[in-house]
């Protein structure tokens, strides 16, 4: 009898399971503190829109990417960014590039942009590889039957990327673990709203709880404050982040980045950069360790391009598969799940009537999982983004990184280390799943996995 093909198995992951209807107003209020994916119902996966008034305001609830297209590049200069995101970011990020607006950002993001041109990127591959080939000899010795918190090495490993790159290499004045630990208590601290954030009390107004993620920001401040001030007693002319940022100037006004303004980026880059490529690298192992045959297929692209060799920029580009596995992680797990902008005018999107005032929250979650843009939406199916699937997709359809002028200036970096970090991992050490543990996404200013990632790791 003739071998018979067969698709392989579906996986569907495990995530929070939406209500089957709006919850009740209190408890919704309480639940959306808690984890907003409790909040939202199932309908919201269905249905294009849907706007709710609540204290004298209109709350603008998208998921579609007409709407996202309007609110990120069409009309970006009325969407702006809201008091209660600053407030999220601002304690620790300041005015930097995640929260400044106007020409003061625009000043920011000029400055950075060198340091994330293509071929500075390319150089970076290198180190990538190398803390990957760290984490994974980290990993060997835990013992295969010991399972292992890969949240907690990939955020090893991301930020050994950060100081790197970012700050120019090894410092032995950078505390990691102090570091690592302070964007952990401020992002589940102060990364959600609380009850006056609900009823629309001014950011200026005390919230006595979030002592811990105060205490947090002031030591993600001082890092960047020493690690800048060691730089400027050094003489190195590296052409890192830092060392371009300090040598920055406005075209226009010769100006250069102030003290502050260069503490807040810093922040930003310790913080966001390495946050999130983590996360993204947490969930695609997650889902590997759970679908054999994907693993296979990275296992054999990287033996295949890179053999024994350092992976370095052009091996990265010869795995698409790698990437696209990267990709439908951040599809299924948005990193930065929901973006929110206030409307500084009136404005009507089609039937949508937004006016002044109102806020405007992207779901990128709920929009990454809606039935009426992808097939089997809940379905792990790293080859929706082959080149040939990938055609007639909308760009406003999957915005793992935000979108129009404000994109993520990250975005490429990210890619390159976390398809260099999976597959060093990959060749080195097989993932297996951990049955005992329930995955359960939490959006703070991040999406979370509750108590971690723990799997089971075996070198190869």
């Amino acid at each position: 009898m003739a071998d018979t093909l067969t698709e392989p198995p579906v996986f569907i992951p495990q995530t929070v399971i939406p209500p089957d209807k709006p919850l009740p107003m209190v408890r919704g209020l309480l639940q959306m503190i808690a984890n907003p994916l409790y909040v939202w119902p199932k309908a919201m996966y269905e249905n294009p829109y849907h706007g709710v008034r609540w204290i004298g305001r209109t709350f603008h609830y998208f998921r579609q990417p007409d709407h996202m297209k309007a609110v990120f590049l069409d009309h970006a200069d009325i969407f702006e960014k809201s008091p209660f995101q600053r407030r999220l970011v601002r304690p620790a990020a300041g005015d930097g590039l995640l929260s400044a607006v106007g020409e003061h950002w625009k000043f920011q993001r000029r400055a950075a942009s060198p340091a994330f041109r293509i071929d500075a990127l390319r150089a970076m591959v290198p180190a990538f590889s190398t803390s990957a080939q760290e984490t994974a000899e980290r990993m060997k010795s835990a013992g295969a039957d010991t399972p292992i918190n890969v949240m907690g090495e990939m955020q090893h490993a991301t930020l050994d990327v950060i100081v790197e790159t970012i700050l120019g290499g090894a410092d032995p004045g950078f505390a990691y673990d102090a570091v690592a630990h302070s964007v952990t208590e401020y992002i589940e601290t102060m990364g959600k709203p609380d009850m006056f954030d609900m009823f629309g009390a001014p950011n200026w107004i005390p919230r006595p709880w979030a002592r811990r993620g105060r205490v947090a920001a002031a030591g993600l401040k001082k890092a960047a404050v020493d690690a800048i001030g060691r730089r400027r007693l050094s003489v190195s002319q590296k052409k890192d982040l830092l060392g371009l940022l300090l040598a920055a100037r406005d075209p226009e006004t010769g100006k250069g980045l102030s003290d502050i303004e260069l503490r807040d980026n810093v922040v930003t880059f310790i913080g966001a950069g390495h946050e999130t490529t983590a996360l993204a690298l947490t969930y695609s192992l997650y889902l590997i360790a759970n679908t054999p045959e994907v693993q296979d297929r990275l296992l054999k692209e990287v033996r295949d391009v890179c053999g024994d060799r350092q992976i370095d920029a052009d091996m990265v580009d010869a795995m698409p598969f790698h990437e696209q596995v990267i990709k439908e992680s951040m599809r299924l797990y948005p990193p930065v799940a929901i973006i929110d902008r206030m409307a500084n005018a009136d404005i009507d999107l089609g039937p949508v009537k937004v006016k002044k005032g109102d806020l405007a929250f992207a779901l990128i979650y709920i929009m990454h999982r809606h039935k009426l843009l992808w097939e089997n939406p809940e379905r792990f199916d790293p080859d929706r983004f082959s080149e040939e699937r990938s055609e007639g997709r909308t760009r406003f359809q999957y915005m793992p990184f935000g979108a129009g002028p404000r994109i993520c200036i990250g975005m490429k970096f990210a890619y390159m280390e976390a398809v260099a970090i999976l597959a060093t991992l990959v060749r080195a050490l097989k993932f297996r799943p951990n049955p005992l543990h329930r995955v359960e996404p939490n959006i703070r200013i991040t999406l979370r996995p509750e108590g971690g990632m723990p799997l089971y790791v075996e070198k190869r």
